[in-house]
């Protein structure tokens, strides 16, 4: 479970700096209808503290006191991230191509 957590502080971190050169370039918009109206450099701070938070909640409370609700909720988490993170490859790909 541990794996998984810190996999998300990952994802999260890649999700923002995506979102962040993305959002720059003008490649890709926010789609998250709270963050959409944000700078770009704001959006990456608010998700590289949310990754923090979860770095110092992972580091002070075991995991393992969550049963095994948590572990799916952090695998459904870390495949919905994967899937955002793909697809910012992917745009952010595509147009430094074209």
């Amino acid at each position: 479970m541990i794996r998984s957590a810190w996999m998300l502080v990952l994802l999260n971190s890649l999700d923002g700096i995506a979102t962040y050169v993305g959002v720059s370039l003008l490649i890709i918009t926010e789609a998250n209808p709270l963050l959409a109206e944000l700078d770009p450099f704001n959006i990456l701070l608010i998700k590289l503290y949310l990754s923090t938070f979860l770095t110092v909640f992972i580091l002070l409370h075991p995991l393992q006191q969550f049963g095994r609700g948590f572990k799916y909720l952090l695998s459904f988490a870390n495949v919905c991230y994967l899937g955002v993170f793909v697809s910012h490859a992917f745009w952010i790909g595509v147009s430094m191509v074209y």
